[in-house]
């Protein structure tokens, strides 16, 4: 029975991932579902084994849960972006406050929609639910979850950046049911009515209370620090104490899991068998009251999808022990994971559930074995700590792979000396927390003593990431390889077919072949790796602004322009969210020449985040006063050499050449303009890419009279796509088979121009757009040459 569950639940599995390949079958999935169900029947009856059928059904279950799930009701608020439209709705969450310059203020809300009006039409019911942000002056009424408000404005459908190894933010709120956004001031919305619930309002009344009392006796940072380890969120915690604890492995302690919900299980099962020790019914009230704990602290967490994650793994726990089927811990994990999974299938791309399960995964399935190995080597009371580390390190490694491309050494240590420290400063936490409702001064002793502590774990976790080699770079392997990595992992293990050999049985009886074929393999890995590759340029997606990664034959690198938000001050930065992992996933870990066109936000507003996080051996600047981004990037590369770019300069690597076909003279130091952007271009045998930054039309006159030659294969559209360049002349005199516009969706500037596009298309051109395809990816071995895009045509 428990292996059926389990083959159950991954064929399940299977069939939501493979569902996308077969939407257009569904009448097909739906008779052969039929099919295998009166033939599952007929051999139940004649007492048959079912196995392989009822795999397949829950396979072909599986894609027809997604494909029912992923479409969208016909009255779904998605339906009208890119409309000005009035909705009615109900604000689900309590608003997100940020402050802004000029006592301002950013308020965002979710929205859960009720009713939509159009221009000139009646209201009509409608579903699904909104972001709302709103810009407002301090003193302006934040609203409250549960009131119902009247909003007009644009429906604005989300878009991320569309690039590998991207986080998937809109994934991620497609998720909770959120399609679109609007953007108001502060004055457009209108209450409707208050309808307040009354128990959310109770658990947000001590929620801020509790915060209060937190503030009072801890710093700002550590009170950040204390909140996000008791209720999730990263709001106010100093970036630099997100990126220690994310290099020594622990993270996840910042926001409420399974771990959260286990300390809570277990603190209760020591006070409780202290308590009703003289029960005969002990060991199941234990349980009871463990279940309504965690239940209540799930709720006063907000019970945002994680928390309920956590809580549902946690009451199948309970119920296993409360029925002594406390082995039964993998049947239990796969039951929670098919049920989450009917409930709500695209779970499945959710980077929190996908570490939640397979780092669960991995403890049920090898955290046994591991304590048995490592205790033959080292005491037993390091045995364990140490091996639930690797157990769960193990079960997640293709996917911190795919997502970070990175493998935590220092978190083997930082499990033995930090994690039990947190776990003390959580369970103190909330016993100061909610005593502080009760009794102040023991509350605050609770407190002042998880700030102390708090103090330890902060120069633990810095001596920690510190450390050489504390955090080691892991390539992607895709899906196949992660297949390849967990049959691997489950033979060593132990989980194989009856007939089939054991790795310790292996090494036994071929001890030499078995050598061979390791050192053949290594062999073959070192000679894939030194064997020269095409040429490669990307064109990264980084919504409105410019960036462009080229990787030579032999893997060195070279980026021009870097991207950047606009607007308002944002704590966001596009080059370690964006261009960071874009560069990891390519297994780029340093830069030979950084080339900005020029210094605009929209072009040099991430090299200081990519300087932060990988050296930059050249920095290549144009002759024009530095803007902020150039500083802020000189000031996090001092060691990088900084050479202003000429005219006729030529940099070669690897066969590749690079060359400035144009450049201000610098003759005096000028304020920063699209007028001094440099112009490169890069020659690989027959081919050529043409960079323009956002030179406008008098720039490409200069370089049409110049009498130099710059056809090229690629061109990469100057401004975005804006009219004022790409003249007819200039277009003639590039000649290019495909051009390239990064640009972002939905801009504010109208970019790309019809008229440009259109003069492209009139040139026989290709065109591609960032906003539409995300990432762009060229490559060549200098004669042939192709392109592949992130989102398919």
């Amino acid at each position: 029975m428990p292996n059926i569950i389990i083959l159950i639940t991954a064929a399940f599995t299977a069939g939501i991932w493979c569902a996308s390949y077969f939407m257009c079958l569904l009448p097909f999935l739906y008779i052969g579902g039929f099919i295998i169900t009166v033939i599952l029947i007929w051999k139940i009856h004649k007492q048959q084994s079912v196995t392989w059928l009822l795999a397949v059904l829950f396979f072909i279950i599986g894609m027809l849960r997604f494909i029912h799930a992923d479409a969208l009701a016909i009255n779904d608020i998605s339906r009208h972006a890119g409309e000005k439209i009035t909705v009615y709705a109900t604000i689900e969450e309590p608003a997100h406050v940020t402050s802004l310059a000029q006592e301002k203020s950013r308020v965002s809300y979710v929205l859960s929609i009720d009713e939509v009006q159009s221009k000139n039409t009646k209201k009509e019911a409608a579903s699904g639910k909104l972001y709302l942000y709103a810009r407002q002056a301090n003193q302006e009424r934040v609203f409250k979850a549960g009131d119902k408000i009247r909003v007009t404005a644009e429906v604005i459908a989300l878009h991320g950046y569309n690039n590998p190894g991207q986080y998937d933010s809109v994934a991620s709120a497609n998720l909770q049911g959120i399609r679109g956004r609007m953007s108001v001031s502060g004055n457009a919305i209108h209450l409707v009515s208050e309808n307040h619930s009354f128990w959310k309002e109770i658990m947000e009344k001590w929620r801020i209370a509790i915060i209060s009392n937190i503030e009072r006796v801890m710093p700002p940072s550590h009170k950040a620090i204390l909140v996000g380890m008791l209720f999730g969120g990263y709001g106010g915690i100093p970036r630099d104490v997100v990126v220690d604890f994310a290099t020594t492995g622990i993270v996840h302690i910042l926001s409420v899991s399974g771990s959260h919900i286990a300390l809570v299980v277990g603190l209760i099962t020591v006070l409780g068998k202290g308590i009703f020790r003289r029960f005969a019914f002990a060991d199941q009230l234990i349980p009871l009251f463990a279940a309504i704990f965690i239940t209540l602290y799930a709720v006063f967490c907000g019970l945002t999808p994680p928390v309920l994650r956590s809580l549902i793994m946690g009451l199948i726990g309970l119920g296993a022990v409360c029925f002594n089927r406390e082995k039964d811990a993998a049947v239990a994990l796969c039951l929670s994971v098919l049920g989450m999974l009917i409930y709500q299938p695209a779970l499945i791309y959710d980077l929190s559930f996908q570490l939640s399960f397979t780092a669960t995964a991995g403890l049920v399935f090898l955290n046994a074995q591991t304590v048995k190995i490592l205790e033959s080597t080292i005491p037993l009371y390091l045995a364990r700590p140490l091996a639930v580390t690797i157990a769960a390190q193990l079960g997640v490694l293709p996917f911190l792979a795919w997502h970070f491309n990175s493998f935590s050494l220092s978190s083997f240590i930082a499990n033995l000396f930090i994690v039990p420290i947190i776990e003390g400063i959580v369970i103190l936490g909330l016993l100061g927390a909610f005593s502080s409702m009760i009794i102040s001064v023991v509350g605050a002793a609770c407190l002042v003593t998880c700030s102390l502590m708090i103090s330890l774990v902060l120069q633990l976790a810095e001596w920690l990431a510190d450390m050489p080699a504390a955090k080691l770079y892991v390539p992607s392997i895709g899906l196949a390889g992660s297949i390849v990595y967990y049959i691997l992992v489950g033979w060593i293990y132990g989980y194989k077919p009856k007939n089939m050999l054991s790795l310790k049985d292996t090494l036994e009886k071929w001890p030499q072949r078995s050598a061979v074929a390791v050192l053949m393999l290594v062999f073959c890995i070192i000679v894939y790796c030194a064997y020269p590759a095409p040429l490669s340029v990307h064109f990264i997606d980084v919504g409105q602004g410019d960036a462009a990664l080229i990787i030579t034959p032999h893997g060195r690198a070279i980026l021009v322009d870097t991207g950047g938000t606009l607007g308002e001050s944002t704590d966001f930065d596009i080059g370690y969210r964006v261009l960071m992992p874009y560069l990891k996933h390519y297994g780029v870990l340093k830069i030979d020449y950084l080339f900005l066109t020029h210094g605009h936000q929209d072009h040099a507003g991430g090299a200081a985040g990519v300087a932060g996080e990988i050296p930059i051996k050249n920095i290549m600047l144009s002759r024009e006063n530095y803007t902020r981004a150039v500083l802020n990037l000189l000031k996090a590369a001092p060691n990088s050499v900084r050479i202003a770019v000429y005219e006729g300069q030529k940099v070669e690597i690897d066969g590749a050449v690079v060359n400035v076909l144009h450049a201000d003279t610098g003759l005096s130091q000028k304020q920063p303009s699209n007028e001094v952007s440099s112009v490169i271009q890069l020659r690989y045998g027959k081919h050529s890419f043409l960079f323009t930054g956002d030179l406008p039309a008098q720039g490409e006159d200069e370089m049409i009279h110049s009498g130099r030659a710059f056809s090229s294969t690629v061109l990469k559209v100057g401004h975005h796509g804006s009219k004022t360049s790409s003249t007819v002349k200039f277009l003639q005199a590039v000649n290019p088979e495909y051009a390239v516009i990064s640009v972002g969706r939905n801009n504010s500037f109208g970019h790309p121009h019809e008229e440009v596009i259109d003069r492209l298309l009139f040139q026989g051109s290709k065109v591609y757009r960032t906003d539409e395809q995300g990432a762009i990816v060229f490559q060549t071995d200098g004669d042939t040459i192709t392109v592949d895009t992130f989102l398919n045509d």
